[in-house]
């Protein structure tokens, strides 16, 4: 497959809305979706938790290294998640407005 969803997560509006400015900007994405989420995760031996903004974004396998290339210049956390979901659709408009959509 040549499409992907991409997930990562925010505690920091700002830094969630320059990210998704850059990467509508770049073309690296297509279209992004933000749901506010209350996350709990270990770190370092410690339960933390905290609401945070989860964005999802359409793209193709191709432009991943670029789009977390972006993420990290922006992102404020240690080891911030970057998930990869392949993307498929028999709508195949839906395919090609993200191929239209994206450089």
């Amino acid at each position: 497959m040549e499409y992907c969803m991409i997930e990562t997560a925010f505690d920091n509006k700002e830094e969630l809305e320059k990210t998704i400015k850059e990467l509508l900007d770049k073309k690296l994405v297509s279209s992004c979706q933000v749901v506010e989420s209350n996350s709990a995760w270990n770190w370092h031996g410690e339960l933390e938790s905290a609401k945070e903004l989860l964005l999802f974004m359409k793209s193709k396998n191709t432009l991943v290294n670029d789009i977390y290339k972006v993420i990290k210049q922006i992102h404020s956390y240690d080891c911030f998640e970057f998930a990869i979901f392949q993307l498929d659709s028999c709508n195949k408009d839906y395919l090609k407005w993200i191929d239209d959509e994206t450089k």
